[in-house]
C-alpha cells in the first residue's frame, strides 16, 4: 500500500515520505497525487509500538483512540484506522482494530509508580518515604537551561492605595510567611516565575479591574532545570536505537502524570495535603538530581510555561510595571 505524506500529522513521518518516497504516484488511502512511499517501510516502527498494547476488558479505548489521542501520528482517525489495521493484520498482533486495548500489564505497573508514591507520602510515611522504586530508572534529569540575562516574570495583586509593589518585595516571602505551594513546603520559599507577563495574570487568578504589579526578573547565573514538559518524537527515538521505545513511552507517561499534578491549580475545597507529593518531587529534584529548579506547563494559560527556582538569589527583579486587568474570558467544560 503506497501512501503520501498527507496521511501523517507527525512531522518526522511526513519528512520521511518527502525525503525517501518514490516518484509521483497516487496515495492508496486518501487518493492524493504526489510523492508516495510503501507503508510497509513503516511496519518495523508501528509493530514495535503496537506490541506495547494488549486487549483488556478494563479499557474503553481502541488502539486508534490511544494512538491518535496520545501520539497524533495520523491526519485523522479514519486514516489511522486503515493504516493501523494494515499493521495489525500484516504482523499477526493479538488484537484487532476494534478491540479495546491498554498498555501491557508490565507497562501499566511501572507507570503507576507515581500513584503508588503519592499514596505512600500522603497516607503512610511523610518524611521517610521509600523512593527506591521511583529513583532506579532515573526518569528525572537536569537538562533544560536558563541562561544569564534571560527574562522571566512574576505578578502580585497590588494592595489598595499603592501604585505598585517595589522590586525588593516582588521575590519570595520571608521563611516565616511562606505558605505551602505546589512545589514548596510551608516555611521553605521557592521563587515562582513564568515565561510571560500574561501567564502570570492567570497564575495569580487576576479578575476584572485587578491592579497587578508585574515584576521582570533577570536570571543571574546559568541554571539547570528538570523540565516536566517532555516532548519526544517516537519515530526519531525508534530510529536512534539507543533507548527502547518501551522505556521512552514509560518515561513520558510518568513525567506527564507528574506534570499534570504540578500544573493542577488547588481548588477552594482541596486540602493542602494534595501538595505533598509534588513537594516531595521538587525536593527530590533539588537534593538527588541536583537541579536548580523545575519547569512545567501552565494549566491556566494554554501554551504558558511556569518555572520554580529553588534559590531565590538565582533571579533578580530589575523592574516592576503596573498593569490593570480590563478584560477577562470565562469558559466552561
Amino acid at each position: 500500500m503506497y501512501i503520501c505524506k498527507d496521511c501523517f500529522h507527525d512531522e518526522e513521518l511526513r519528512s520521511e515520505v518527502s525525503v525517501n518516497g518514490s516518484s509521483d504516484g497516487v496515495c492508496a488511502v486518501c487518493g492524493g497525487k504526489g510523492k508516495v512511499m510503501d507503508f510497509s517501510e513503516f511496519y518495523g516502527f508501528f509493530t514495535t509500538l503496537l506490541e506495547l498494547y494488549s486487549p483488556t476488558v478494563n479499557s474503553n479505548k481502541t488502539i486508534v483512540d490511544i494512538i491518535q489521542n496520545e501520539w497524533h501520528f495520523f491526519k485523522d482517525k479514519d486514516v489511522a484506522m486503515v493504516l493501523l489495521a494494515d499493521v495489525i493484520q500484516a504482523n499477526n498482533l493479538d488484537y484487532s482494530i476494534a478491540d479495546f486495548v491498554d498498555y501491557t500489564d508490565d507497562i501499566c505497573i511501572r507507570v503507576a509508580v507515581w500513584d503508588r508514591l503519592k499514596t505512600s507520602v500522603k497516607e503512610k510515611s511523610r518524611f521517610f518515604t521509600n523512593m527506591d522504586e521511583f529513583a532506579q530508572y532515573n526518569y528525572l534529569t537536569a537538562g533544560k537551561s536558563l541562561h544569564v540575562g534571560q527574562k522571566l516574570y512574576r505578578s502580585r495583586i497590588t494592595p489598595v492605595g499603592q501604585k505598585k509593589i517595589k522590586c525588593d518585595k516582588m521575590g519570595c516571602p520571608p521563611k516565616e510567611l511562606a505558605t505551602a505551594g505546589r512545589a514548596n513546603p510551608i516555611g521553605i520559599p521557592y521563587l515562582y516565575l513564568s515565561d510571560s507577563a500574561k501567564t502570570t495574570y492567570f497564575e495569580v487568578r487576576a479578575v476584572y479591574l485587578d491592579k497587578l504589579s508585574v515584576g521582570t526578573f533577570r536570571i543571574e547565573r546559568e541554571l539547570e532545570l528538570v523540565d516536566f514538559i517532555y516532548d519526544v518524537n517516537l519515530f526519531l527515538v525508534y530510529n536512534d536505537d539507543t533507548t527502547s521505545l518501551k522505556e521512552i513511552v514509560i518515561k513520558k507517561k510518568i513525567i506527564d502524570a507528574i506534570s499534570e499534578d504540578l500544573s493542577k491549580p488547588l481548588r477552594r475545597y482541596d486540602s493542602e495535603l494534595e501538595y505533598v507529593p509534588t513537594q516531595l518531587i521538587c525536593e527530590y529534584c533539588k537534593r538527588i538530581v541536583g537541579a536548580d529548579g523545575i519547569s512545567f506547563e501552565s494549566s491556566l494559560h494554554k501554551g504558558g510555561r511556569n518555572y520554580v527556582l529553588f534559590d531565590d538569589c538565582s533571579a533578580k527583579c530589575i523592574r516592576v510595571d503596573s498593569h490593570e486587568i480590563t478584560k477577562i474570558d470565562i469558559d466552561k467544560r
